[in-house]
């Protein structure tokens, strides 16, 4: 998904963060959705990273300009700095700093065991389908030059 669609996903989600704060919900229901906006926000921030150094297929046919995924990558972290930093507030505000520094900590655990997980696996994949397209490639141009080279002779 691209950095802007997950900024709105993202953004739907501190709504919901910011509404069940504002109603005085418990900071397990706040949690849940709190969870989510994480999520994306990591989503976003290893979306960033890939924008960085692109899998050779995306380099070769990949749409957009540079320019364009720099923009995008740019409002999408600002945008996160922004919400995050409201959320930092919300949290300290309605549930305490202690709340907030406990819920930090586990964020980052968590975020260290989905990145092993979730990230690494899409990279192996990226990978092996990178392999397959240069594989694909070859044997084309190899058809093509074998398919000249009869033509030359033949001729």
């Amino acid at each position: 998904m691209d950095p802007l669609s997950l900024v709105a996903l993202a953004s739907s989600s501190f709504r919901g963060v910011q509404l069940l704060v504002n109603k005085g919900a418990e900071i397990e229901q706040v949690a849940q959705q709190l969870g989510k906006w994480f999520s994306y926000a990591s989503d976003i921030r290893q979306a960033e990273r890939e924008a960085e150094n692109p899998p050779i297929f995306k380099k070769l046919f990949g749409g957009g300009s540079v320019e364009e995924e720099a923009l995008n990558a740019t409002i999408a972290r600002k945008k996160l700095q922004e919400q995050e930093k409201h959320i930092r507030e919300l949290i300290v505000w309605a549930y305490g700093k202690d709340t907030y520094v406990e819920m930090m900590q586990l964020r980052k655990d968590i975020r260290l065991r989905r990145e092993k997980a979730v990230y690494q696996q899409r990279k192996k994949r990226q990978k092996i389908a990178d392999g397959i397209a240069m594989v694909v490639g070859a044997v084309v141009a190899s058809g093509v030059i074998y398919g000249t080279t009869l033509l030359i002779k033949g001729g």
